[in-house]
């Protein structure tokens, strides 16, 4: 298997780590009481990740782990991606 291609299969891995943790964290939004809209919840994903982070910080002090799992998943995904656009292109 092409090195390229093996990039771009961690890359969706990284992908569906970043999803799971999304729906954690609207999960736990919905627990504390928080109306989640479903219909408009690519749009509005920024506030919930925002109201996420506060309420963290309010309860223990320090950003909730589902937060930083989901940046952290984001940027290997995109790092992932590029790393296997250019190495499938030489």
């Amino acid at each position: 298997m092409e090195l390229g291609k093996i990039f771009l299969l961690f890359g969706l891995v990284s992908a569906f780590f970043g999803i799971y943790n999304m729906i954690r964290i609207v999960n736990y939004l919905s627990s504390k009481g928080v109306k989640i809209n479903w219909f408009l919840l690519r749009l509005k994903w920024f506030t919930y990740m925002s109201k996420y982070r506060e309420l963290t910080v309010e309860e223990t002090g320090d950003v909730g782990q589902f937060h930083r799992d989901y940046i952290i998943s984001v940027l290997c995904s995109l790092v992932f991606a590029i790393a296997g656009a250019i190495l499938l292109n030489q």
